[in-house]
């Protein structure tokens, strides 16, 4: 296969390709398999390459890893986690690291034979397309093994009587909608760290914008913070989480720009400096500077 081409694939010719295994589960347009210690020797040829899927895909890894290219971005499923893929993603599997593996490929006619609503279902799995590969917690994690399992035990039980076709098809929907509302829950907690993440961008420019009108007055947290409505402690933490500095190094590094500026471009003397940059001495000041400099104004000043 030319490594440049993207070979198109639909569940039917997949199939061909890869033929299911003995202990797959093939349902009216849907397949079930898994996949122990897939390595570098795991006939996986097809996914060497980038190949576009045009089914509904769910991976489940349970241990070891596999890197693969979705869209052009990397991801790495490692244990517990859930790799979802909308019709369409393009897949390539760069490696795998003693992974075990469950998966789910699922035409769109059979996700509508089964009286799921496609419409929400798409959406869910496009709404995760930026970043399909969801990490699970212990209560959901198994809650997949607990659908995946139902799945399997009555599927091998090849019992064709309406009933029993019947329960098939009630598992496969309540399975769908399980994995849904695991999606539905990973887009829920993505928004609220989005938005505590919009809070927290919030607070840092609001602080340097305070920080631009006072930095000459004051060089207190206390005081910023009282402007923000927050606790010192508090308001050091944001930044420190959002920038990877604290107020203080923010304050200072703001006092100690306009230190060297003033030193280099006014005539005003160094006790003008210190005094218009609310020092309250001549001393203080060059004590100030040189801790966060490692020189004096005064050399800072003749090095011009």
């Amino acid at each position: 296969m030319d490594e440049k081409e993207i070979l198109s694939v639909s569940l039917a010719s997949l199939m061909k390709i890869h033929p299911p295994q003995p202990n797959d589960l093939y349902y009216e347009g849907c397949i079930l398999g898994r996949r122990e210690l897939l390595n570098e020797d795991t006939p996986l040829e097809l996914f060497r390459f980038p190949t576009r899927i045009n089914a509904f895909g769910v991976v489940f890894c349970s241990k070891g890893s596999v890197t693969t290219i979705a869209n052009l971005k990397h991801f790495v499923i490692g244990p517990r986690s859930m790799f979802v893929c909308p019709p369409g993603t393009i897949v390539q599997v760069e490696s795998e690291k003693d992974a075990a593996v469950h998966f789910v490929l699922c035409e769109e006619e059979f996700i509508q034979r089964m009286n799921i609503d496609l419409k929400h279902f798409l959406y869910l799995f496009m709404a995760v397309r930026e970043n399909p590969c969801l990490s699970l917690d212990e209560e959901e994690w198994e809650e997949v093994n607990y659908s995946l399992e139902e799945l399997f035990k009555e599927g091998r039980s090849h019992r064709k009587d309406p009933i029993s076709i019947e329960i098939m098809r009630q598992l496969f929907r309540t399975a769908s909608y399980r994995f849904c509302r695991i999606i539905d829950r990973r887009l829920a907690h993505q928004a609220e760290k989005a938005a505590v993440r919009d809070r927290k961008n919030d607070y840092f420019n609001r602080f340097l914008e305070e920080l631009s009108k006072h930095y000459m007055q004051e060089r207190s947290v206390g005081f910023y913070a009282e402007q923000l409505h927050l606790t010192p402690k508090y308001l050091t933490t944001i930044l420190r989480t959002t920038t990877g500095r604290t107020a203080t190094e923010w304050i200072d590094e703001y006092v100690v720009l306009e230190a060297k500026n003033l030193l280099k471009y006014s005539t005003m003397n160094i006790q003008e400096i210190a005094y218009y940059l609310n020092f309250s001495n001549q001393s203080f000041f060059g004590k100030y500077f040189k801790q966060h400099t490692g020189i004096t104004p005064t050399a800072y000043r003749s090095s011009k």
